[in-house]
């Protein structure tokens, strides 16, 4: 079968790779639709390390072609989005019946190999059924809604707050969209580019500053009257936006950071302390119902997908969505890459 696989530092290849097969617990989900999301594009650029040669990709969705033993064999031919991350099978909560609790969880395409392939096998507790109004590509758009998700479960927004999003990648879009649902008042964005800020307003955001013509944290006292922001999330990954996180928010507020890469400065703790700051680290999806809330948002309508979609391609075109997605050329926002 065909194989994305990362053999250095921008550099992918499309190679050929053995069929996988399912081990007790497992299924084999023969992948309909894939997209790149920021941690695959940091793989590719090197701001986030992995060893080579690995084949990436963690957001999928597809149909379950086969099963291993003590699977239930209705799953066969179901349409599943899955999720991302592997519970190590062998630790007290994993025993407990509890795998998305697992200390030892890894993400697929991180630390093992991933879904830019035709066929790819994991555990069946990592399945969610997809319902038939629910294409293949807009569940394999759910990894960014469930981190958003993650996050707003944590900030208790509550009604009329003001929020600011920094980066409006496609994490920070979907969080723009939950926390316009979750009743955000003004609802402030930044990113470096114009071409997301269409979609940003589409979302719910009031207020769209490039941070390349605007003094970001200048314009955000001022908007908020010198006080700062209610909550600040950080979402880009970039440490200039990192940085700036701790003079946008208010005293007492609250501060999130979800954006992941290797150079990232440290929080310092004198400003949190001096602004009674609380200070929320999401890593990842959540693993407790985000998904399937997700799923629900989709299906229902309420978190349109297709404007976030800029860019198609199929996996014999692997290096040119790997390089649109890391360079953001041409407008890209998501990146969905069809086996």
């Amino acid at each position: 079968m065909k194989a994305a696989v990362l053999v250095g530092l921008e550099q992918v290849e499309l190679q050929e790779r053995p069929e996988p097969e399912a081990g007790p617990g497992w299924v084999v989900v023969k992948v309909e639709s894939a997209s790149l999301c920021g941690t695959d594009a940091h793989q590719y650029d090197g701001r986030i390390d992995t060893p080579f040669p690995r084949v990436p990709g963690h957001d999928f969705a597809g149909r379950v072609e086969s099963i291993g033993d003590d699977v239930d064999p209705t799953w066969v031919g179901r349409a599943v989005a899955v999720k991302p991350s592997l519970p190590c099978g062998e630790c007290l909560e994993c025993a407990q019946d509890k795998p998305f609790d697992c200390k030892k969880k890894k993400l697929i395409g991180l630390w093992s190999d991933g879904c830019l392939t035709e066929k790819i096998a994991v555990p069946v507790v990592n399945l969610i059924p997809r319902p038939d109004d629910v294409e293949a590509w807009q569940a394999s758009l759910l990894e960014p809604i469930a981190v958003g998700l993650n996050t707003v479960d944590r900030l208790r927004i509550l009604l009329g707050e003001t929020v600011v999003v920094l980066g409006q990648g496609p994490i920070g879009l979907a969080l723009t969209r939950l926390c316009a649902l979750s009743g955000a008042g003004q609802l402030i964005v930044t990113d470096a580019r114009e071409a997301p800020f269409e979609v940003s307003r589409a979302y719910g955001a009031s207020d769209c500053l490039d941070v390349t013509q605007v003094d970001a944290k200048e314009r955000v006292l001022e908007l908020t009257g010198g006080l700062g922001a209610d909550i600040v999330v950080e979402t880009s990954g970039f440490p200039s936006s990192s940085a700036m996180v701790l003079d946008l928010v208010r005293k007492e507020g609250k501060v999130a950071h979800i954006g992941w890469a290797n150079d990232l400065p440290p929080l310092p703790v004198i400003p949190i302390m001096a602004k009674t700051l609380t200070v929320f680290g999401v890593g990842g999806n959540g693993g407790r119902g985000q998904y399937e809330r997700a799923l629900e948002l989709v299906r229902t309508g309420r978190l349109d997908l297709d404007p976030m979609v800029t860019h198609r391609f199929s996996l014999d075109d692997i290096g040119e969505a790997f390089a649109v997605a890391a360079s953001k050329s041409d407008g890209a926002i998501k990146v969905v890459v069809t086996p």
